[in-house]
């Protein structure tokens, strides 16, 4: 620390500091902090420092009244070290108003300091009570602590050496006071300008120039902030330089002279001018440049070093509260609107919207595997792949659309005035480029993302509601394995919000408003009705059949899937076992198993109590698990499927072809089904692509000796088709649609 310099403002021709001489007063430091290890840590990290050849003496308070008793007593105290939270929240505040309004002293350089940061002064405060700075403890390293010192102490001494120049010291203050007050940087840097005019009386030409800093050293070209003077082509004046390259804006020589301050790091002056260089923070240094002075030197350094340091605290601030202001709305790590930004971008959209009747869409946008790239690559080229995630979204989303990150990994897409069908193309487009292979750490990485899409035309909706719309169609989405899945607000029937219905569910299980309903399967040779696959209904008191698609994800949210799920195993292998006896043959029964139920603990031990306490006859017992359920887990979810063979259940791959088809799952699980999905049967008579597709999951199903199960079956082209190409077992509404079961043990009943 010692060989810290104090040279952090100074002019190129001004002498080093002498050493400390014995005969100058030291600099009288009041710490104000109820720790007793803050005292330690402050004396020991300025212990043996100097400025302008006077060293430091201490003195110690452990509350604000003690503070304040002493700075009564020692009024040429130079500089307070002041903690915010002492005897009470905002004890170092109080103090701090005590000091500028009941003591008057507007001498003493005041910097707060505070172990917790949520305590952080109010603006009004900063500005009112002339706070020198504020920092939290814990990142006032000895350096850092050691700089605030300084030009805390500067400041100090300047005010001090000023008393005998009163008119400047007075149009700084006042400077000061009016530059405080600015929050926009525009008009903070044309108050500098201003207010250096009327400083520096005869100089002509007055400049603000900043430039960035990477590891204290200038990086790019100075940029300026304001600027008043002979800077026009042949020296004509310019009232107001505009903001841009340094270069661009005033002559060779002026551009060389503060370029030369900004890369010294030091202040440098000519024979009628003068460039003074500050460091605002790491990260900003800026250089006030003042030319066509009267006579050489004749502007005291010291006042224009002053009042620098007022225009670094001040553009410090002023850009803090353009952060802070930006942050509000802004998303500081792509530039977007954040959540709060979005929303008020949507409730604008749908005041116009609703008065023109124009339709709305809101697309929201999950990032698969974000947290991975993190792990693996680094939080870096995560921030990396967000920063290029926005670009892409921004020029997708097309011109009138507003984008935002409202998540971690998770971006929405304001789309106005455009047609449903239209707003499913753009979200198809933004998927498209989101897409595209992006190179990270030295490796080409394809982003996966997952679409969802609110789409309105009646206005009657708010900006939650319809983000909140778009998260549910996300939440489907997924489910559907990234296929879009779009909710047209105001399109559905009335339902209750998923916190009653999560409570309504729970009382369904508790009260057996659940029913199993069956729909018939047949054999694809003889048509004969072999089989059935069990349907959770639920019977509701007051809206009567509720099918699964109105609560099941409700379910699967809240955890209810588990328990439902576990009644409708038992209920099926009660129901099989009755069929089977009755009708003196073998009726199998199939049923769905989530995610949740196969992950659950003692689920292979609870699917074994079933079979020993229904007597059902295992092999009848067909349990159906889509290419979703696996993909979570593959491990877990093969050890589970073995362990359920091992017990002589009959496993079926649900909705093949819609998902991700991984061929290893049915080389590697023991399946003995394979479901087609409803889509392919569909299209299958008129399109041929389908017929094909069809025909080549018949021949690995033959491979793999797996019996074929197709849904979705209306008619009888589609049975006679499937059946010519080899499957085994149709099932749709052609042979019945789900049925309770008294009606489909008749059914049983009446198949001879």
């Amino acid at each position: 620390m010692e060989g810290v310099s104090d040279e952090d403002i100074v002019f190129a021709d001004e002498d080093g500091e002498a050493s400390p001489a014995a005969s100058l007063p030291s600099w009288l430091v009041l710490v104000v902090d109820d720790d007793p290890e803050v005292h330690h840590v402050t004396r020991y990290a300025l212990r043996g420092l100097s400025l302008l050849g006077r060293r430091l003496s201490f003195l110690e308070a452990r509350s604000a009244a003690e503070g304040l008793a002493l700075l009564r007593a020692n009024p040429d105290a130079a500089l307070v070290l002041l903690d915010v939270v002492m005897e009470t929240d905002d004890a170092g505040l109080r103090m701090a108003r005590a000091i500028r309004e009941e003591m008057g002293n507007h001498l003493v350089r005041i910097i707060l300091r505070t172990g917790q940061p949520g305590q952080a002064p109010e603006r009004d405060v900063v500005v009112q009570y002339d706070i020198n700075d504020y920092r939290s403890k814990d990142e006032l390293t000895a350096q850092r602590l050691w700089t605030s010192v300084a030009t805390a102490l500067r400041a100090y001494d300047q005010l001090r050496a000023l008393e005998d120049n009163r008119h400047g010291l007075e149009q700084i203050l006042d400077a000061s006071t009016r530059l405080f007050g600015e929050r926009s940087l525009d008009r903070f840097t044309e108050g500098v300008v201003l207010s250096l005019r009327s400083l520096v009386g005869g100089a002509h030409g007055v400049l603000l120039a900043r430039c960035p800093l990477v590891a204290g050293e200038p990086t790019g070209e100075p940029r300026v902030l304001a600027g008043y003077g002979p800077f026009g082509p042949s020296g004509a004046m310019v009232t107001s330089l505009l903001p841009g390259p340094l270069s661009h804006a005033v002559p060779a020589e002026v551009c060389q002279r503060v370029a030369r301050a900004m890369a010294q790091g030091a202040s440098v002056s000519g024979p009628d001018w003068h460039a003074v260089h500050v460091a605002v923070s790491p990260t900003l240094a800026v250089v006030v440049y003042v030319a066509g002075l009267d006579r050489p030197f004749g502007l005291d350094p010291r006042l224009v070093q002053l009042f620098t340091r007022t225009v670094a605290i001040g553009l410090d601030n002023v850009l803090l509260f353009e952060q802070l202001a930006e942050d509000r709305t802004h998303d500081r790590a792509t530039g977007l609107l954040n959540r709060t930004g979005l929303v008020a971008a949507v409730e604008d959209r749908l005041v116009v919207g609703k008065a023109a009747l124009r339709p709305l869409a809101v697309a929201s946008i999950d990032l698969r595997r974000f947290r991975d790239i993190n792990q693996e690559l680094g939080v870096v080229w995560g921030d990396r792949l967000l920063a290029e995630t926005a670009v892409r979204l921004s020029a997708a989303a097309g011109q009138g659309a507003c984008c935002g990150r409202i998540g971690g990994d998770q971006f929405a897409i304001l789309l106005p005035d455009l047609t449903l069908d239209d707003a499913k193309a753009r979200v198809r487009d933004i998927v498209t480029a989101v897409a595209a292979p992006i190179l990270l750490a030295g490796r080409e990485v394809q982003p996966l993302a997952t679409p969802g899409l609110a789409w309105c035309d009646t206005g009657l909706v708010d900006a939650e509601e319809l983000l909140a719309r778009a998260e549910e169609s996300l939440q489907r989405s997924k489910r559907a394995h990234g296929r879009l899945q779009e909710v047209v607000v105001g399109d559905e029937p009335t339902t209750p919000g998923r916190l009653n219905l999560s409570i309504e569910l729970n009382a369904a299980l508790s009260q057996k408003q659940f029913e199993l309903y069956y729909q018939p399967i047949v054999a694809a040779d003889t048509r004969e009705v072999v089989a059935f696959e069990a349907l959770v209904r639920w019977r509701h008191p007051t809206r009567g059949i509720v099918t699964p698609i109105a609560f099941i994800p409700t379910a699967e949210e809240t955890g209810l899937i588990v328990p439902i799920g576990a009644w409708a195993m038992r209920e099926a292998a009660l129901q099989t076992a009755a069929w089977t006896r009755a009708a003196g043959k073998p009726v199998w029964v199939s049923v769905n198993i989530s995610a949740a139920q196969l992950s659950e603990p003692g689920f292979l031990e609870h699917v074994a109590q079933v079979i020993a306490e229904t007597g059902v006859d295992p092999t009848l017992l067909k349990l159906e698990v889509t290419e979703g359920t696996i993909i979570g887990d593959p491990e877990l979810a093969a050890e589970i499927l073995t362990g359920l063979r091992d017990l002589g259940i009959r496993l079926c791959m649900d909705d093949f072809g819609t998902g991700y088809s991984n061929l290893s799952y049915l080389q590697t699980l023991p399946f003995d089904f394979l479901k087609v999905d409803r889509a392919f049967v569909k299209s299958m008579i008129d399109r041929f692509e389908s017929r094909t597709i069809l025909r080549t999951m018949m021949a690995l199903a033959q491979q793999l000796e797996l019996e074929v199960v197709a849904e979705g079956v209306e008619s009888p082209e589609q049975a006679d088709e499937l059946a010519r190409l080899g499957c085994h077992f149709l099932q749709g509404f052609l042979y019945g649609k789900p049925m309770p079961a008294d009606l489909a043990g008749a059914l049983v009943m009446g198949t001879p």
